[in-house]
């Protein structure tokens, strides 16, 4: 895994875009992630409108109607990134269409592989929970762990009202191999220890991060303003 240290969140966006801008063609497929920590990259995008890309999706979403107050597409809209790809004539697409859980996630399934097969790049946006969660999969071992046996699906969804997680669509485990490039951002003191335990030996099940590290390294750079220890 290459990681690029930065002082700050402001310089690790900046190299984050000049990456976008050199590995994205017509012929690359963009996925965002939701969160707070992108919502910068985001506005940058919209601001400049150099985006060069032949579509862009989204890597995971908190289920609800469309638009929903919590929605990640919603932050995203608010970015204003929705508008400038418009003008740049560059298709997002998003997962919720005020349809059931169930039904979303298989709708969204069948969007992703399409997307993968039309496009002959792609790129993940992706960011690391304090808890070791990365994408929507949750540091929660049995949903994880199913998340991790199923390999054909490449969008998984579950249930976890009664956790922080709630309920959420996310690309699975059998999804994220499928990318050229992975970039993950991880910016602040809080993400200190989640970073140490994505490094640290132990099951993928526990820390979804380790994923990255343990089978997508070669195709992944972590841009963080955080010391990374090895053992």
């Amino acid at each position: 895994m290459k990681i690029v240290k930065v002082n700050n969140p402001k310089e690790g966006f900046e190299i984050c875009k000049t990456l976008i801008y050199q590995h994205l063609t017509q012929s690359s497929v963009l996925f965002l992630s939701g969160g707070s920590t992108p919502k910068a990259l985001y506005q940058l995008l919209a601001k400049e409108k150099k985006l060069k890309a032949g579509a862009v999706a989204m890597v995971d979403e908190r289920y609800g109607e469309k638009f929903y107050i919590d929605s990640n597409e919603l932050m995203i809209k608010n970015t204003q990134l929705l508008s400038a790809l418009d003008e740049l004539n560059i298709k997002f697409y998003p997962i919720l269409q005020n349809k059931g859980l169930e039904d979303t996630a298989k709708d969204y399934d069948e969007t992703v592989r399409y997307l993968f097969n039309h496009f002959q790049k792609s790129m993940a946006i992706l960011g690391v929970g304090t808890d070791g969660h990365t994408a929507g999969i949750p540091a929660i071992e049995k949903i994880s762990d199913a998340i991790l046996n199923d390999k054909t699906s490449l969008v998984s969804f579950y249930n976890a009202n009664k956790t922080v997680y709630k309920k959420r669509i996310t690309l699975s485990f059998a999804a994220l191999r499928q990318f050229d490039k992975i970039i993950v951002l991880a910016f602040g003191k809080e993400k200190q220890i989640a970073l140490k335990r994505m490094f640290e030996e132990g099951f993928v099940t526990k820390v979804p991060a380790r994923f990255l590290m343990k089978e997508l390294s070669k195709v992944t750079v972590l841009i963080t303003d955080q010391s990374v220890y090895f053992r």
